[in-house]
């Protein structure tokens, strides 16, 4: 298994906290999280999804808007502009973006590697998670409850809920491979998360998972992580089989 989500982390370690912001909106044009035409969140609410003010989001998406992969309008919602040959000369210029092999990957095989690495995450965080964790959790989920017809939001805010679990593993190397694992597929969890249904059960699911951390029970937490890694599998193989 190749770690380039990690050396792409370890290279933004210098960078100001515009440019950090920057470099994961670009991963997630990159991994298909984000597609085009997508209208991103408001600056107020992606400030809040990533801990940073609205002068670094704006900051943030200058940048972006800089490579021209997204429209800035004033008085209107920025929209994601994918353009391969744009994506392509940013991979040159940040040749990180462009090394993701996760996708090279059977998805059997990703799973049954996400299964282990996130029960050993959910298990560890359960011990080391603190009242800012389920604080910022918390917020996460009261988002969530309110995006059930906003699957790009959602999505947003699922990848951050996944890694700030993951953060609480304090484990770098668990961290980094399951930043590399969550990546696998996402143009087809795209296509999950506009099905009827599908986000208010990964909400619940997101909701069953935080009562087990704030248990402090590492036994329920790995339980309900691998509930919902079943559950992400089932209907990503679905996704998967509509598409062919």
């Amino acid at each position: 298994m190749t770690t380039q989500l990690f050396a792409f982390e370890q290279a933004l370690k210098n960078k100001t906290k515009k440019e950090v912001l920057a470099g994961k909106l670009l991963e997630m044009i990159f991994t298909g999280l984000l597609r085009d035409g997508d209208e991103l969140p408001s600056e107020r609410e992606l400030g809040t999804l990533f801990g940073v003010s609205r002068e670094t989001v704006r900051g943030a998406l200058g940048l972006i808007a800089a490579y021209g992969l997204i429209q800035v309008s004033h008085g209107a919602k920025t929209r994601v502009k994918r353009d391969e040959r744009l994506l392509q000369r940013c991979s040159e210029l940040i040749p990180e973006l462009g090394n993701l092999e996760i996708n090279n990957y059977d998805i059997e095989t990703v799973f049954d590697s996400r299964k282990v690495v996130e029960a050993a995450i959910a298990r560890k965080a359960a011990l080391y998670i603190d009242a800012a964790g389920l604080k910022e959790m918390q917020v996460l989920l009261n988002q969530q409850k309110e995006l059930f017809n906003q699957p790009v939001y959602f999505q947003l805010s699922d990848k951050r809920f996944h890694k700030l679990i993951a953060e609480y593993s304090r484990n770098d190397i668990l961290l980094a491979y399951s930043e590399e694992l969550y990546a696998y597929g996402l143009n087809f969890r795209r296509a999950v998360m506009v099905k009827e249904g599908s986000i208010e059960r990964s909400y619940h699911e997101h909701v069953m998972i935080y009562d087990a951390l704030k248990a402090k029970d590492p036994d329920q937490a790995e339980k309900a992580m691998l509930n919902h890694l079943h559950s992400v599998y089932i209907t990503t193989v679905e996704a998967m089989d509509e598409a062919e």
